[in-house]
């Protein structure tokens, strides 16, 4: 069972993404079909929480020695999305039909993680890039 789970990692990250996809043309279509899809999209963000979770759990079960690479890994994420809430700002809300400020609170916070997750990933090879032709 542990050999599957790359594989069903895959699977399930595509299936998301092609939902993804799905949605993107629906509302881009159609607006109406938006606030559904935003609470959609935070179903889908609990979860992905939920699963990375379990993730850090699972490979702690698989090597008990990567706990102190577990607790840096499940601190980041609590810290990106304790900035990305703080940080978000649902005043917007008044300009859509149907939508909570909760809701584009929200959805401000996911993007604002997005960035900060997406700007380390860029950070980091660059960063690998560097200092491997250093060396």
């Amino acid at each position: 069972m542990l050999s599957k789970l790359p594989l069903i990692g895959r699977v399930l990250g595509i299936l998301l993404g092609i939902i993804g996809v799905l949605i993107f043309i629906l509302v881009a279509v159609n607006e109406d079909f938006a606030p559904g899809f935003v609470n959609f999209g935070l179903i889908c963000t609990v979860l992905g929480t939920a699963i990375a979770v379990l993730s850090f759990a699972l490979s702690l079960a698989v090597n008990p020695q990567g706990i102190k690479g577990v607790g840096i890994g499940l601190a980041a994420i609590v810290v990106i999305f304790a900035i990305s809430w703080f940080t978000a700002d649902g005043s917007d809300y008044v300009l859509y039909k149907d939508v909570t400020e909760f809701e584009s609170r929200a959805s401000s916070a996911m993007l604002t993680s997005f960035y900060l997750l997406f700007s380390g990933a860029i950070l980091a090879v660059v960063y690998s890039l560097v200092s491997r032709v250093t060396k």
